[in-house]
């Protein structure tokens, strides 16, 4: 991801950020594969009314500067978050990417979609009993009927960003 260079910061104060929210969106993240210190990451920056260095982060989620970093650049290559850089600072900020539910549900999508691919290539085992073939099949017609409205939902949010 490349790192957006922004004008000279403004008087910093730190924002307090509440807990249980942090924490809650955490444990929820955890459950997608995430790792918590990421959704505590997540969760700051979406309540953070501007952008925090690492060193914030760290303070802010009670971490190490190396779990931080590690989990600060895995939000970043997933879009979650950005990188940005102010002129005459070394350090780099943090914010919430544009659009983080959007992005969020078309990762959810793609890991969804994934799976659908792995039912579909089990369908074609001709190995397989008729009960199980026919379970694999309606889990797929089914997955593709929501996959579809999802699709389209997107699509709809997309377009309504764009207006």
């Amino acid at each position: 991801m490349a790192t957006r260079t922004v004008s000279s910061p403004k008087k910093r104060q730190r924002v307090p950020v509440p807990h249980e929210f942090v924490e809650r969106l955490a444990v929820s993240m955890e459950t997608d594969g995430f790792p918590r210190i990421a959704g505590r990451i997540f969760g700051l920056l979406i309540m953070s009314d501007m952008e925090l260095s690492l060193d914030e982060i760290t303070a802010a989620v009670d971490a190490s500067k190396a779990s931080a970093s590690i989990n600060t650049r895995m939000l970043e290559d997933k879009g979650l978050i950005e990188r940005i850089s102010r002129t005459g600072d070394r350090r780099d900020y943090y914010r919430i990417a544009g659009d983080p539910f959007l992005r969020t549900m078309e990762q959810r999508l793609t890991r969804w979609n994934r799976v659908r691919s792995v039912v579909t290539d089990a369908m074609n085992d001709a190995s397989l009993a008729p009960p199980v073939r026919a379970r694999l099949k309606e889990f797929d017609a089914m997955s593709a009927e929501i996959g579809t409205l999802v699709e389209a939902t997107l699509a709809r949010l997309r377009n309504r960003k764009k207006k």
